[in-house]
């Protein structure tokens, strides 16, 4: 069995190349690049976000660098003044229930005042009455003392009988005549108070509604309030909104900008790398040279029949014959 060793060796160029190569990649990792490790940068918000952050926080009251409550919200005075004039609507519509109540109620002559409408002329009219039935009934008397004198009857008990049923007629038509005043100066002031009792009944009813028309109005009105504050507050939010927006469009543009930076940074720091990279590219396609080992066995060969075929030859010339028979002997 032979053994053959081989062996190609690149040209010394290519191991100048190789060297290089790995001489620079050795290079690379032994100290840390010196514009250090690229930093991404993140663009914080806009004056336009922040603006709006601020204002959105000062609707509601809230101070944006604490988060806390400091005042009250935007819309908070024209809730407080609805909420009042709904209260003020309340009150009003509530003093149309007493207007209804009286309306309702029957006419009490205990308990009115009708006294406030007697005729205040009624007691000189019964006294002129009275001073005219006085005078009337002493006309009558000296008529009676002359008819007495006449007959000789005068101081007489006819004539005493005489003047008396004239003083108690007399009694009897001023009681009548003042009775009869007085009740119809009492009829009159009662018929009086009962039509300013059943006028008032009939304004207060139609009263009554006027202040439930007045009351809703008022909370129509604070309903309006409350509805022009959420407006507003709503329009400022809306604008806020806006703004916010703006800024958010400036914040992703100059994003943009500083990952293109980041993007440009990372790129020249591989630079090197990839001119090291397209150059190791390059000598993995050079073919490549290695040493070879061959290991060679001679034919195989039966020691048996070579010993015989050793043994027949040695004798053919030890006897001298030519000739060859069958295993090459001469013939005798």
């Amino acid at each position: 069995m032979a053994i053959q060793y081989g062996f190609a060796q690149p040209p010394a160029y290519i191991e100048e190349w190789q060297r290089n190569l790995l001489q620079g990649a050795y290079d690379k990792t032994k100290l840390p690049d010196p514009s250090g490790i690229p930093k991404q940068g993140i663009i914080g918000f806009q004056p336009l976000q922040t603006g709006a952050i601020s204002g959105t926080a000062g609707l509601y009251g809230i101070d944006p660098t604490t988060g806390l409550q400091t005042s009250a919200a935007a819309f908070d005075p024209y809730f407080a003044q609805a909420q009042q004039d709904i209260g003020t609507a309340k009150a009003t519509t509530a003093m149309g229930i007493p207007s209804l109540q009286a309306a309702q109620a029957q006419y009490d002559p205990s308990t009115s005042n009708y006294q406030q409408f007697f005729n205040q002329y009624q007691a000189d009219v019964t006294k002129e009455a009275l001073k005219q039935m006085d005078e009337q009934a002493a006309l009558q008397k000296n008529q009676l003392q002359d008819q007495a004198q006449q007959a000789g009857a005068f101081g007489g008990s006819r004539m005493a009988v005489q003047e008396a049923e004239l003083d108690k007629n007399i009694l009897d038509i001023k009681s009548r005549r003042i009775f009869q005043d007085l009740a119809q100066n009492f009829q009159q002031a009662q018929d009086k108070a009962i039509g300013t009792f059943e006028s008032g009944a009939g304004r207060r009813l139609q009263a009554a509604p006027l202040f439930g028309q007045l009351g809703a109005g008022q909370a129509g009105l604070g309903a309006q309030v409350a509805g022009l504050g959420a407006q507003q507050f709503g329009m400022q939010q809306q604008g806020l909104g806006s703004l916010f927006t703006l800024g958010g469009a400036q914040q992703a543009q100059q994003q943009q900008v500083e990952n293109e930076l980041f993007r440009r940074t990372v790129e020249q720091q591989q630079e090197p790398y990839k001119r090291m990279g397209f150059f190791s590219d390059v000598m993995q396609g050079i073919p490549s040279y290695q040493q070879t080992m061959q290991q060679k066995t001679g034919a195989y060969t039966n020691p048996l029949l070579g010993a015989i075929g050793a043994g027949l030859g040695t004798y053919g010339i030890m006897s001298g014959q030519g000739g060859t028979g069958a295993f090459g002997m001469g013939t005798v």
